[in-house]
């Protein structure tokens, strides 16, 4: 029997933070990290009026990016305020808030809703992969991914999905598995710790057991890891700590749960680093015996690449940051593998630029705003 694997980071159906949805990743970094500053000022137990001018400061470029979502008490609101003849709009935390017990809610990110053709672009991505089993990355939740399935894949759609809303990412961006066949159960990882971390996953690690009517269930591990965001080295070290600690725990779980030579096992996503980086975060999943890599990592990265960094150095741009390992018996039985390019916006020109392969778009694509991803889709077939 055929069964065909995928993974795919969607980065949103439909709609995204409006903060990741910049043109300029620099502008997102910068940005990222005054919303990182304010967080962890409006966390402290005591607020004086420095910290209060502080945050005043750091929202005025965050205005149209976050909100603050007040359940109770008194925190503050938007306000003009004049400073060196100009008016500027920051948000003003209220003399009466003393601290962090004051009050209660949090900052939330405004979203902004993609177009149509985004969405029916993401929609070819997820047809053209065919996939019996799909993880998705970055999903917003439940109610979306139905709508999504319904509305955008229509006759493509699958039978059942599942996914469980983190509490671990404040952008609200998930890990789902969608398949064509019958849920059986599932385990969530949401509140697992690591050697280090706690909780050690930045989504989730989503367990699924799937009767694809094969002699046993496909037990498939879907992963989002921590993103190699991070302006200085202690802040790009301490990424790579964790999804080092993450590809440690994933490999834990699987080693004490199943038996790699014999059960159906498929670990896979968005793991955030290629296997060529010096950090060497995901060892801990590539030396877990009797579990296979479906894409060598010694090929050639112009073959295996699944996404670009535009502002990268020359001859580093190319990464395969997306995954799918598998477990013994199901490796055996791979006919073939690829990856779905199609979506990512400018692949016409990055190929040109990297000298790799020419790849096209698909027709739709034509601008980066109505790009599918900026990463590429991994398949698999097997035939067991």
């Amino acid at each position: 029997m055929k069964l065909r694997i995928a993974t795919f980071n969607v980065e949103n159906l439909f709609s995204r933070a409006r903060i990741l949805n910049l043109k300029d990743p620099e502008e997102v970094d910068r940005l990222l990290e005054r919303f990182k500053q304010v967080q962890k000022l409006i966390s402290a137990k005591t607020y004086d009026q420095a910290l209060k001018d502080e945050v005043f400061q750091l929202t005025v470029d965050l205005l149209r990016y976050i909100d603050f979502r007040k359940d109770s008490g008194s925190l503050g609101d938007w306000r003009k305020e004049d400073q060196n003849g100009s008016e500027v709009t920051g948000f003003r935390i209220n003399q009466g808030c003393t601290g962090r017990s004051a009050w209660t809610g949090e900052i939330v990110f405004k979203r902004q809703e993609f177009g149509e053709i985004q969405r029916e672009n993401t929609g070819r991505v997820i047809k053209a992969l065919d996939a019996d089993i799909l993880c998705a990355v970055e999903v917003e939740g439940m109610d979306v991914l139905k709508a999504f399935n319904s509305q955008v894949l229509k006759t493509k759609k699958f039978k059942q999905f599942v996914m469980i809303d983190s509490p671990n990412d404040p952008r609200g961006i998930d890990v789902a598995c969608l398949t064509k066949h019958k849920i059986l159960s599932l385990r969530t990882h949401v509140f697992d710790a690591g050697k280090i971390f706690d909780p050690v996953f930045s989504r989730d690690c989503l367990e699924v057991a799937v009767d694809a009517g094969l002699a046993q269930p496909v037990y498939v591990l879907c992963n989002h890891f921590k993103s190699q965001n991070g302006k200085t080295a202690k802040e790009k070290q301490d990424a790579a700590d964790k999804r080092k600690d993450q590809a440690g725990t994933v490999a834990q779980i699987i080693q004490q749960t199943y038996n790699l030579e014999k059960d159906y096992i498929v670990v896979m996503g968005d793991l955030n680093e290629d296997s060529s980086n010096a950090y060497q975060s995901l060892k801990p999943l590539f030396d877990v015996k009797n579990l296979y890599p479906v894409v060598d990592p010694a090929s050639d990265i112009r073959e295996r690449y699944s996404y670009h960094f535009g502002g990268g150095k020359k001859g580093e741009r190319l990464n395969q940051l997306d995954y799918i390992f598998l477990s013994a018996p199901l490796h055996h039985a791979v006919r073939s593998f690829g990856f779905e390019r199609r979506g990512i916006a400018g692949i016409e020109k990055i190929t040109a630029d990297e000298g790799v392969p020419m790849q096209k778009s698909f027709p739709e694509v034509t601008t980066w705003d109505t790009g599918a991803s900026d990463h590429a889709g991994l398949w698999v077939e097997i035939d067991i």
